[in-house]
C-alpha cells in the first residue's frame, strides 16, 4: 500500500494539502482533464473549490451549482455562473440558462439579466417572475416595438398603463391606449348613463307642465325613443330597477296628460277653422264694401257706366252676406256692418250727392282760374281771394262722404299746388324778408335786455327797412312786435344820448393812459384794448367824428407794442399749422397706398405718423380740433385695420401663452425646447397693442422663467449624476486596461473585447472605449497572425524536410482541380512566378479565377493548400506523396506566406 502511494500522482494523494500543492503545479491547458476531475470528484471542498477557480470554466461552475453538495461551493458557483451570464449572453445554452434562472438565480442577478437579455422570451419570463414595476418600466422604455407589444400584458398587470403610454410605440401604444380608453369608459359610462337617465326623466316630468299638445306629443315620442336607446346595463341592478319604475310611472302620467291636451287641441282646431271661415267671410264683405265705395267714387267722377241698379244689386248682395252663419260676432264684424250701413245710406242719397259734386266742381274750376299777381302791390288782393275761395272748397269737401272727399281733396290739392307754384317767387321773397325781420326783432329785444341801446338803434333801422318792404299780408304777423320795439327805443333815445357824452370822455382818457403805460404782457394789453373798443362801440352812432378819431389814435398807440409779438405768434402758428397739414397730407398719402402695403409695414408707418402728430408744435384749441378732425378723416380705415392687426396679434399671443401654460413639465427638457419654439413664434408676431402687449408678455415670461428654472435645477442634478456615472465608468475602463495588460490567451482577449464593447458609456468616454477596443482587436490580430504563421510554418517544415504533415492540414475538402492547377493558383494568388513552360496553363488559370471571382467564387491560399494535400494524399507515416517539383514550388509559396 505504501509503494502504491509512492508511485501514484500527487494530485491523488490522500492528504488534502498535498493535493492542493499538486493542483497549483498543474498546467491549466495540458492538465485540464485532471483539474476537471479534481473539481468534480475530489472529496475535499477546498480542493474542488481551488480546481474550479483554476479552470474558471462556466460549464464546470454550472455543474457544481447543480450537483455539488457543499453550500459554499454552490454559492460560489452560483455567483460565477451569474457573472458569466451577465458578461456573455452565450455563456450557457438557452436550456441551461432557463434552468439556472428558474432554480438558482438570485433576484438581483435576475434584474441584471432582465436588463441585458436579448432574447425576448427569456426577458419576458424574467420580468414576469420578478414582477417589479420599476424594472418593467426601465425595460419598457428602452424596448423596441415588438418587445413592447409582448410586454403589454405585464404592464397592465402592474398597472403601469398610463405611466408608460407616453413612451409606448406602434401597436403597443395602440393597445395601451385602447385599455386606458376602455378603463375610462368603464368609469364614465355609469355616470354618463345615470346623467342621461336623470335628464330624460326630468324632461318627461317637465312636459307635464306644458300645454301645447303638438309640442308635448312630439317631445314625448322623442324622449321615449331616447330612453329605449339608453345602455341601462351600465347601471347596477337596483338603480336600473328604480329607473325603469320611475320611467313607467312618468310615461303613464304623461300619456294621460297628452290625451287631455289632445281633446283641447282638437276643440281649438275646430274653433280656429270656424274663425278662419269667419275671417274669409269678413274679407269678402270688405272686398264688396270696397267695390261699392270705388264704384260710387267713379260715378261721382262722371263715369256714367256705373248704373244705379248695379249699385243697388251690390247692396243687396252685401246684405245677404251679412246673414251668413260663418260670420262670428265681434268688433271686426261690428265695424264692417257700420261701414256697410254707411255705404247703404250713401247709395240711397246718391242723387243728393250728385248735386253737391256738381257745385263743388264749379267752385274748383273758379279756384283754378284765379289771377296771378304781377308784383307785390297785387299780392295782397290775390292772397285774400285765394284764402276766401279755399275756405269755401274745404267746407264743401268736408260735407261729402269720405270716398268722395278724398278724391276731391286730391284734385283741390293739385289746384292749390299749381296756384302756389305760380306765386312761389313773390311768396318766397316775402317769407325770406319776413325771416330777416324776425331775426332782427329778436336781436333788438336781446340788446335791449342787455342795456345796449346804442347798438339796438342801429339794428332797428335794418328792421324798419325790411318791414316796409313786406306786403300787408306778411306785415300782420310782425306788426305787434315791430310797434312794441319802436315805442321802447323811442323812450330810451333821449336818455342814452345824455349818458353817452360823459362815457366818451372816460373811455378816451382810459385809452390815452393805456397807450402811455409799459406793455409787459401782450395778451393782457390786447384784452384791455378789446374791452375799451367794445365799450366805445356801445356808445352808438351819435358820437362826434372828432371824438371817434381821437379814440382811434389812442387805441392804436396802445396796441402798437403788441404787433411784433403777435406777428411772431402768427408765424409760429403758421409753421405749426404747416407741420400738421404736412402730416395730414402724409397720412392721406399713406391711406391711398394702404392697400399695397402689408399690415405690419402699414402699422409701422401709421404709428410713426401718429407719434409725429403728438410731438408736433402746439396750436390753439379751436384750430387744433379742426386739423385733428382732418387728420382723423385722412386715416380712412387704417386705424380699424391696425386695431384688427393688434387684435389678431393679441389672439395669436394668447394662444401661445395657453400652449406655454399647458406644457407637460414631466420632461422639462422637451418642454424647454417647445418653449424656445414658442418664443420664436412670439417674436414673429407683431405688436398686440398698448392695452395687452405688456400684460401678455409678462404672463408669457413668467411661464418661461418657471420652466427654465426647473430645467436648470434638473440639468444641475443630471450633471451631478453624470459626473458620478462618469467617475464609475472611468474606474471600469481602468480596470479593463489592467485586464488587457494581464490577458494571455485569445479567449481572454475575446472575452475582454466583448466586455468593452458592451459597455454603455457617456459620450466623453466613448473615444477611450473605442481606443481600448482597437488595442484589444490589434492584440487579437497579432495573436491570430502569429498562430496563422506558425500554422503555415509547420506545413513548410513538413514539406521541406519530408516529415509527417500536421493532422490539422489533412481535413481539407477536395476541389474540382488537379494538383498542378492548385499550385499554379497558389503562385498566382501570392504573386509568385511559375515555370515558363507552364505560362499557357497559368494564363488559363488566371482567366478561370477571374471568371470564378466574377461569379462570387474565390478561394484562399489555405483552402488551396488543403485541397492540394487532399488531392496528393499522404503515406502511412503521414508524409506528403506529391511530386517533388510541386512540393518545392509550394515551399517557396509558404516562405512568402510565413514572411508576410
Amino acid at each position: 500500500m505504501i509503494f502504491k502511494q509512492l508511485f501514484q500522482p500527487k494530485w491523488k494523494h490522500p492528504k488534502e494539502t498535498t493535493r492542493l500543492g499538486a493542483l497549483a503545479q498543474l498546467d491549466k491547458q495540458q492538465d485540464a482533464h485532471i483539474i476537471t476531475t479534481l473539481a468534480c470528484e475530489d472529496p475535499s471542498a477546498n480542493v474542488r473549490t481551488a480546481a474550479l477557480k483554476k479552470l474558471n470554466d462556466v460549464s464546470l461552475w454550472w455543474q457544481a451549482c447543480q450537483q455539488d453538495g457543499e453550500p459554499s461551493i454552490k454559492r460560489l458557483a452560483n455567483q460565477k455562473v451569474a457573472e458569466a451570464i451577465l458578461a456573455s449572453p452565450n455563456a450557457l445554452s438557452d436550456t441551461d440558462k432557463e434552468r439556472y434562472i428558474d432554480r438558482f438565480a438570485a433576484d438581483k442577478t435576475l434584474e441584471q439579466l432582465a436588463l441585458q437579455e436579448k432574447t425576448a422570451t427569456i426577458k419576458i419570463k424574467l420580468l414576469t417572475r420578478l414582477n417589479k414595476a420599476p424594472l418593467l418600466e426601465q425595460v419598457f422604455r428602452s424596448a423596441d416595438d415588438a418587445l413592447q407589444l409582448q410586454l403589454c400584458e405585464l404592464v397592465l398587470k402592474l398597472q403601469l398603463t398610463e405611466k408608460l403610454l407616453k413612451v409606448a410605440k406602434g401597436e403597443a401604444k395602440d393597445k395601451l391606449q385602447k385599455v386606458i380608453d376602455e378603463q375610462q369608459r368603464q368609469a364614465q359610462m355609469p355616470l354618463e348613463v345615470a346623467e342621461q337617465v336623470k335628464l330624460i326623466l326630468a324632461k318627461l316630468n317637465a312636459l307635464r307642465e306644458k300645454t301645447d299638445y303638438q309640442l308635448v306629443n312630439s317631445q314625448f315620442l322623442q324622449l321615449e325613443k331616447q330612453f329605449q336607446q339608453l345602455e341601462l346595463a351600465w347601471l347596477d341592478e337596483e338603480l336600473r330597477g328604480q329607473t325603469q319604475s320611475k320611467y313607467t310611472q312618468l310615461a303613464a302620467k304623461l300619456s294621460a296628460h297628452s290625451d287631455k291636451l289632445k281633446v283641447a287641441y282638437e276643440q281649438e282646431q275646430a274653433q280656429q277653422l270656424a274663425k278662419q271661415r269667419s275671417v274669409l267671410a269678413l274679407a269678402n264683405l270688405s272686398a264688396l264694401s270696397e267695390e261699392i265705395s270705388n264704384a260710387m267714387a267713379l260715378r261721382f267722377d262722371g263715369n256714367e257706366q256705373i248704373q244705379t241698379d248695379w249699385l243697388y244689386a251690390k247692396v243687396a248682395q252685401a246684405k245677404d252676406m251679412l246673414q251668413s252663419q260663418d260670420l262670428q260676432a265681434g268688433s271686426e264684424l261690428q265695424s264692417q256692418q257700420q261701414e256697410l250701413e254707411r255705404l247703404f245710406k250713401q247709395v240711397e242719397q246718391l242723387a243728393a250727392y250728385e248735386q253737391d259734386v256738381d257745385a263743388l266742381r264749379e267752385q274748383l274750376a273758379g279756384y283754378s282760374s284765379l289771377s296771378v299777381p304781377a308784383d307785390i302791390s297785387e299780392l295782397d288782393a290775390a292772397l285774400n281771394a285765394e284764402a276766401e275761395l279755399r275756405a269755401q272748397l274745404q267746407q264743401a269737401i268736408k260735407a261729402l262722404p269720405k270716398e268722395l272727399a278724398a278724391l276731391w281733396q286730391q284734385q283741390f290739392n293739385q289746384a292749390k299746388k299749381h296756384w302756389q307754384s305760380q306765386n312761389d317767387t313773390l311768396i318766397q321773397e316775402q317769407k325770406q324778408l319776413q325771416s330777416v325781420a324776425r331775426k332782427k326783432a329778436r336781436d333788438i329785444r336781446r340788446l335791449i335786455n342787455q342795456g345796449r341801446y346804442r347798438v339796438a338803434f342801429g339794428v332797428f333801422n335794418g328792421l324798419q327797412e325790411a318791414y316796409e318792404q313786406l306786403a300787408v299780408h306778411f306785415q300782420n304777423d310782425l306788426s305787434r312786435e315791430y310797434e312794441s320795439l319802436a315805442k321802447t327805443l323811442d323812450d330810451a333815445k333821449d336818455w342814452h344820448q345824455y349818458a353817452g357824452e360823459a362815457q366818451q370822455e372816460q373811455l378816451l382818457e382810459a385809452a390815452k393812459e393805456l397807450a402811455q403805460g409799459e406793455c409787459d404782457d401782450a395778451n393782457e394789453r390786447l384784452a384791455q384794448v378789446k374791452r375799451l373798443r367794445k365799450s366805445w362801440q356801445l356808445l352808438g352812432p351819435e358820437v362826434a367824428q372828432q371824438a371817434k378819431e381821437a379814440f382811434e389814435q389812442a387805441i392804436e398807440a396802445a396796441f402798437a407794442p403788441c404787433r411784433k409779438y403777435f406777428a411772431e405768434q402768427q408765424a409760429q402758428k403758421e409753421l405749426a399749422m404747416a407741420e400738421r397739414e404736412q402730416l395730414i397730407a402724409q397720412m392721406q398719402s399713406l391711406s391711398e397706398r394702404a392697400g399695397e402695403l402689408e399690415t405690419r409695414e402699414l402699422e409701422h408707418q401709421f404709428n410713426a405718423l401718429l407719434k409725429q402728430w403728438r410731438a408736433a408744435k402746439h396750436i390753439e384749441s379751436k384750430l387744433y380740433h379742426k386739423l385733428s378732425k382732418a387728420f382723423g378723416n385722412a386715416q380712412g380705415d387704417m386705424a380699424e385695420r391696425v386695431a384688427k392687426f393688434y387684435q389678431d396679434n393679441a389672439h395669436a399671443k394668447e394662444a401661445l401663452l395657453q400652449q406655454a401654460e399647458a406644457l407637460d413639465t414631466s420632461d422639462v427638457f422637451a418642454a424647454t425646447n417647445k418653449l424656445k419654439e414658442l418664443q420664436q413664434q412670439w417674436q414673429q408676431i407683431g405688436f398686440a397693442g398698448n392695452a395687452k402687449e405688456r400684460k401678455l408678455w409678462q404672463a408669457f415670461r413668467r411661464v418661461n422663467d418657471g420652466i427654465f428654472s426647473q430645467r436648470d435645477a434638473t440639468k444641475a442634478q443630471q450633471q451631478q449624476a453624470h459626473a458620478e456615472q462618469k467617475a464609475e465608468q472611468v474606474s471600469a475602463l481602468e480596470a479593463l486596461e489592467q485586464q488587457l495588460a494581464q490577458a494571455q490567451s485569445n479567449a481572454d482577449l475575446q472575452h475582454l473585447l466583448n466586455d468593452v464593447q458592451q459597455l454603455q458609456l457617456v459620450r466623453e468616454l466613448q473615444g477611450q472605449q473605442q481606443q481600448l477596443a482597437t488595442r484589444i482587436e490589434a492584440a487579437l490580430n497579432a495573436k491570430e497572425q502569429a498562430l496563422q504563421s506558425r500554422h503555415f510554418q509547420e506545413l513548410r517544415i513538413a514539406l521541406a524536410e519530408q516529415q509527417a504533415v500536421p493532422a490539422d492540414w489533412l481535413s481539407g475538402s477536395r476541389l474540382d482541380l488537379t494538383p498542378g492547377q492548385l499550385v499554379l493558383r497558389l503562385e498566382i494568388t501570392n504573386n509568385l512566378a511559375s515555370p515558363e513552360s507552364l505560362s499557357t496553363q497559368r494564363m488559363q488559370e488566371q482567366v478561370s479565377m477571374l471568371d470564378n471571382k466574377h461569379h462570387g467564387v474565390e478561394h484562399t491560399s489555405e483552402e488551396l493548400l488543403l485541397a492540394w494535400l487532399a488531392g496528393v494524399g499522404v503515406n502511412g507515416q503521414g508524409i506528403c506523396q506529391g511530386e517533388q517539383g510541386e512540393i518545392e514550388r509550394l515551399v517557396i509559396v509558404l516562405d512568402k506566406m510565413v514572411s508576410v
